[in-house]
């Protein structure tokens, strides 16, 4: 009898024990479920920039994301685009959109670079977004673009040569794009049957280190860091100056750019030694000055946003930080112009 009556006790007293569970379980999914709703684009990034760490060849030497989905909020998006998106963005939006792909199609960009001939670099990468094979067929036939199989998938190239962009969806949200052996090289990583820039090298791991919650940022290792300086400082072309001697005792460049009332820029160079980092410290603030005197005699009534560039060098770092209104973005000779 007294078993009988505990057995009934302690029913009672896990009834309420089990609904509290029961809410906790449930107030737990709510918040799971309410987070991926609310920030679809952190999951995905993560994932396209996992990918792309996955599957791009070890041949890479920079890589550059943007959040195109946060950026179109942004005041002014199509100023940002054109000065702080990588190289050859608007000759890839042109191959995309002989096939129908629009710009708008695409929520996250990953673009790519490995040295070609010359002084080339080969653009190679990954999309996420609305992408539909049926109408880049229906786009691509009528453009007379005949699709190459490459590893199994269909490939449609724009343009040819050196220049040439070939695109791959493999679902109806993600693509790839580069040229033909890229691509191959990209399929077989991601079959298990090649590697990418995760089986080593040192761009994985800069990657990993650089990820930053900013929707646009990117890094650089060896000959892309000169580049990278060439194409984005103010006048970068005309300076007469050795871009790779200039950058030769840095190893790897990270950068990102967040955007909100302004645009703020962090830029980050590690250098061989401490004296390598103060040497170029040195001759970052001597190109700063003459920018200064050549920006007072094109513009003598607008104020220099390049007035504000802090340079400071740390150990064998070197450090740059830049915050600019978006007019100052739209005055003649401001960094991004692409060469």
């Amino acid at each position: 009898m007294m078993s009988s009556q505990k057995r009934k006790c302690a029913s009672k007293e896990s009834e309420p024990d089990a609904r509290r569970r029961s809410r906790v379980r449930a107030g737990v999914a709510a918040l799971v479920l309410t987070m991926l709703m609310c920030c679809p684009t952190l999951t995905r990034s993560q994932d396209v920039v996992s990918d792309a760490v996955a599957w791009l060849p070890p041949g890479t030497i920079a890589l550059e994301y943007s959040d195109a989905t946060a950026l179109r909020g942004l005041p002014d998006y199509q100023t940002l685009r054109r000065h702080f998106l990588g190289r050859n963005l608007q000759s890839l939006e042109n191959s995309l959109a002989t096939i129908g792909i629009a710009e708008s199609d695409i929520n996250q960009l990953v673009l790519a670079w490995q040295s070609g001939n010359g002084k080339a670099f080969q653009l190679e990468g990954l999309a996420t977004g609305t992408f539909d094979p049926d109408v880049m067929a229906q786009r691509a036939s009528a453009a007379g673009i005949k699709p190459a199989n490459v590893d199994g998938s269909k490939a449609y190239c724009v343009a040819a040569g050196s220049s040439q962009t070939c695109v791959v969806v493999l679902q109806g949200s993600l693509g790839i794009f580069g040229p033909l052996p890229v691509l191959n090289a990209m399929l077989q990583a991601r079959a298990g049957t090649g590697s990418g820039l995760a089986g080593g090298g040192n761009l994985a791991a800069l990657v990993q280190g650089a990820r930053a919650n900013a929707p646009i940022w990117g890094v650089a290792l060896g000959s892309a860091v000169s580049k990278w300086f060439e194409s984005w400082m103010p006048a970068g072309n005309s300076l007469q100056m050795n871009w790779g001697t200039a950058f030769r005792d840095v190893s790897s460049l990270s950068y990102r750019v967040n955007a909100g009332d302004d645009i703020d820029l962090r830029v980050k160079l590690m250098c061989a030694s401490d004296q390598a980092a103060a040497s170029l410290s040195q001759l970052m603030q001597g190109l700063k000055l003459i920018q200064s005197m050549a920006w007072q005699r094109a513009h003598p009534s607008q104020s220099n946003p390049f007035s504000d560039l802090d340079i400071e060098a740390a150990d064998n770092q070197v450090t740059f930080h830049l915050t600019a209104s978006y007019a100052a973005l739209a005055n003649p000779g401001m960094l991004g112009k692409q060469p």
